[in-house]
């Protein structure tokens, strides 16, 4: 009896899952709303470590297509415009905005640098001229990690600077913003964990402002056992398939404050061939071999 029970239990748990599974990605963004998606960040939102160069973006857009939402990501306007840039940083804003084997692979990441960087950088690139509807931000790990010279409370400062640029540039974004995934090093997960307590209020004064932004938690979504035991950073394909679901829940309970793109904004960029990339890869490096000849 006990045995037959038990059976019955199991058997309505994996159903339940089935259904789950199935109807995940069935849920479809304001009737099938156009999203035009600028993924915000470092090296996390890059991509790094997984296998395919794709991170979450790739699992993200399928969720979202399979919804019946058309789906594309928005990043660097191609090269900036250097002297915008201050000339100590100019190399480090150099590079493709394309990253990963899929098509329309465009991100606004940039691996290593901190928020206020970041932050930087975006304005720079022109990235906002393409008028996303939304922006998905997951940036503050790199803060943490300079820890000696920036403190958890610094670096959530920088991040409600960093949603201030985001409203002038266009107040109509929705603005999903995540809490940091944990990190295998002590005293880094330790400035990780005070940081996320601190975005709760950052987004509600954000809030207050008219804006429109809200929080999704990647912290306590993806397991130790999904990160990356050698750089003790980054997810593995597991934690990046946890952050895709993350972030597409979070759209989910936003739709209401998702917006059709601005028919002003910048069309997305298209994926290069591998010729195109092998050119772009060249004038890139061409152009940093100037701007090291002009910095020496």
């Amino acid at each position: 009896m006990l045995r037959r029970a038990y059976l019955l239990v199991v058997a309505i748990i994996c159903a339940t899952d089935v259904v789950n599974a199935s109807t995940l990605g069935r849920r479809s963004i304001n009737n099938g709303l156009e999203l035009k998606i600028m993924p915000l960040g470092a090296s996390i939102v890059y991509g790094t470590d997984s296998t395919d160069g794709n991170g979450f973006r790739l699992r993200l857009r399928d969720l979202l297509e399979s919804g019946g939402n058309k789906v594309s990501y928005v990043g660097k306007d191609d090269f900036m415009i250097l002297h915008q840039v201050p000339p100590t940083d100019r190399l480090h804003s150099l590079g493709t905005a394309f990253h990963g084997n899929m098509s329309n692979n465009a991100c606004e990441a940039y691996p290593g640098r901190t928020i206020d960087e970041a932050d930087q950088h975006a304005l720079h690139s022109h990235a906002y001229k393409y008028l996303p509807n939304v922006v998905l931000v997951h940036l503050g790990t790199n803060d943490c990690m300079r820890e000696a010279n920036e403190t958890a409370g610094e670096a959530a400062d920088h991040f409600s600077t960093l949603l201030s640029t985001i409203k002038e540039q266009d107040a109509d974004t929705l603005v999903l913003a995540s809490t940091l995934i944990r990190n295998l090093v002590p005293s880094v997960d330790q400035c990780i964990a005070a940081f996320n307590d601190r975005l709760p209020s950052i987004v509600r004064k954000a809030r207050a402002t008219g804006q429109k932004v809200e929080l999704v938690n990647m912290h306590d979504a993806v397991p130790r056992s999904d990160i990356n035991s050698t750089d003790a950073t980054h997810p593995n394909d597991a934690g990046y398939a946890i952050m895709a679901r993350i972030w597409y829940e979070g759209l989910v309970n936003a739709s209401a404050l998702i917006s059709p793109p601005n028919s002003t904004g910048k069309g997305a960029p298209v994926t290069p061939s591998a010729a195109a990339e092998l050119r772009h890869t060249s004038s890139v490096m061409f152009v940093m071999l100037v701007v090291w000849v002009v910095l020496a």
